[in-house]
């Protein structure tokens, strides 16, 4: 096993990425197998390339997952308190004590955006359900708690749970920033957060939903209804580039503001 960054330098722009730390060894794959079988009632084909080290898994879509077992990062508690969901104290002392790191990778995200995330979103859920206390997404900087993923595996299809999966948002002072759009080929949204955090939070996120949905851009100067209000976007940026994961803004930066706001 080798040892691996535990943030964003695991991430790549063109592939889903998660580090699952594990209670379980070399029978974890066959424990995933049938945990899928359980909970999605679909199959999972799983192999071990070198046993221990290397493996795949193959998705009902036909889409391989390759894992990679790495050393443990306990240090991923630290990521606990800015987690989306509280972890529950168990699930604390079971990243803390993590046998190993799983580093699961879907290519081509950008590709078939909305059936890969589904797909893997749908894997990492069988994660957690086998009993890895934690799900990490690099791209995104978020460790999410096992009650996420089953809160959020209602619908995956639905384009809001599977950007509350693998979107975050960071701030400055004044800007608030999406992060993980970028793998899905689209731009990242960023708006000032002048009238509180929370409200430019809900804003992006139902903006990124929309236009995951659509899998397309909004243009420039487009006129966005997020409930009673109506916003602008403005081909951008206007703020800060994302110190943690360069990447973000590849596609672009789209910069959402009041209608014929001053960037």
């Amino acid at each position: 096993m080798s040892s691996q960054p535990h943030r964003a330098e695991a991430a790549d722009m063109h592939s889903l990425v998660a580090l699952l730390p594990v209670p379980w060894g070399e029978d974890g794959l066959e424990l995933l197998r049938e945990v899928h079988q359980e909970t999605w009632v679909e199959d999972l084909d799983v192999a071990w390339e070198v046993p221990g080290e290397r493996g795949t898994i193959t998705l009902r879509s036909g889409h391989t997952v390759t894992l990679k077992v790495d050393e443990p990062i306990p240090e991923l508690v630290d990521l606990a308190p800015t987690a989306k969901h509280p972890f529950a104290a168990a699930e604390v002392h079971q990243i803390e004590n993590q046998q190993a790191i799983w580093r699961l990778v879907l290519e081509g995200a950008d590709k078939d955006p909305r059936r890969l995330a589904a797909s893997f979103a749908r894997l990492l859920t069988t994660a957690v359900e086998a009993g890895a206390p934690a799900v990490f997404l690099p791209a995104c900087v978020q460790l999410h708690p096992p009650a996420l993923l089953r809160h959020l595996s209602m619908d995956f299809n639905q384009p809001d749970a599977v950007i509350n999966l693998f979107v975050s948002a960071w701030n400055d002072d004044e800007w608030m920033i999406t992060r993980g759009l970028t793998l899905f080929g689209l731009p990242e949204l960023e708006t000032r957060h002048n009238n509180g955090l929370n409200a430019a939070y809900f804003r992006l996120m139902d903006i990124a939903s929309t236009m995951f949905l659509q899998q397309s851009p909004f243009p420039d100067g487009a006129q966005l209804q997020v409930g009673p209000q109506l916003f602008e976007a403005r081909t951008g940026p206007s703020g800060p580039s994302d110190p943690q994961v360069p990447f973000c803004g590849h596609h672009g930066t789209l910069t959402v503001g009041p209608v014929s706001f001053d960037t």
